[in-house]
């Protein structure tokens, strides 16, 4: 079966047109100016469905905040942790225990006796370990495990005087060869400062025999009372100032009382 030529129609009025005319047998426009249908194509498919993508925005602030909150916190800690080592640092690196402590091994001071001076009124606390060889109005002598410590008030001589009239005024017979080590700096009794030095001797004993010697002498002057306290000792290089009691003096003169 043969198949019908489209009719064609003109593209200015409208009219249709005869077959293989060559113009519009109403308007008279050439056919060849005529807009020509295209062919449909055989089969057709809906076209595809375009995808929506999202138009590009300013980025979240979310996870900048949460990452700056992190290193603020991390500042902080190393900060608190590096005044915590600081402060350890600065105290030796030891912090005081306050609580379940463990116990401190102390070496206890041995028990103090005492001395008052009826005539000048001052007060002297020495070892109970020493022993007591005589004693007056004016002062005590005391005997030592080695050595002899004297305290004595006067009037009427300064500290100075004191120092020189007590070493340079003991009997030769017993002490020879008397010479100055050194002076004592920052000297004192109780709460006064005084004057003191240490001194090397010989002292010949009983049996003729010469005992190399530290002597140590410290006065002090209080209104119208000079104290003056001598230690000697047999001379030992080991400790300060080669005098055996010497710390023991020391707390004898720090916890002198002038009444």
């Amino acid at each position: 079966m043969a198949v019908a030529a489209p009719v064609r129609y003109c593209g200015r009025c409208g009219s249709p047109l005869a077959p293989a005319a060559g113009f519009c047998g109403r308007c008279g426009t050439p056919v060849l100016m005529q807009p020509v249908p295209a062919p449909r194509p055989a089969y057709s498919y809906a076209p595809a469905p375009r995808v929506a993508y999202p138009a590009p925005g300013r980025p979240k602030l979310g996870a900048a905040l949460i990452a700056g909150g992190l290193i603020a916190v991390l500042v902080v800690v190393g900060l608190v942790v590096g005044g915590i080592a600081v402060s350890q640092f600065a105290r030796g690196g030891h912090s005081t225990c306050k609580a379940n402590c463990a116990p401190k091994f102390v070496t206890p001071l041995p028990e103090q006796a005492s001395f008052r001076s009826t005539a000048y009124g001052f007060t002297v606390n020495y070892s109970s370990r020493w022993t007591v060889r005589s004693s007056d109005a004016s002062g005590i002598t005391l005997g030592t495990r080695i050595g002899e410590v004297i305290v004595k008030g006067v009037k009427g001589q300064s500290a100075d005087e004191a120092v020189r009239q007590t070493v340079f005024g003991l009997p030769s017979s017993q002490w020879q060869d008397i010479t100055t080590v050194t002076t004592l700096k920052g000297a004192h009794l109780g709460e006064v400062q005084g004057v003191g030095g240490i001194y090397s001797a010989n002292l010949i004993g009983t049996s003729q025999t010469a005992v190399k010697t530290r002597i140590g002498v410290v006065a002090a002057q209080y209104r119208d009372v000079t104290v003056v306290v001598f230690v000697a000792d047999p001379a030992d290089t080991k400790v300060p100032n080669g005098i055996l009691d010497g710390q023991a003096v020391d707390y004898l003169c720090t916890e002198f009382d002038w009444g």
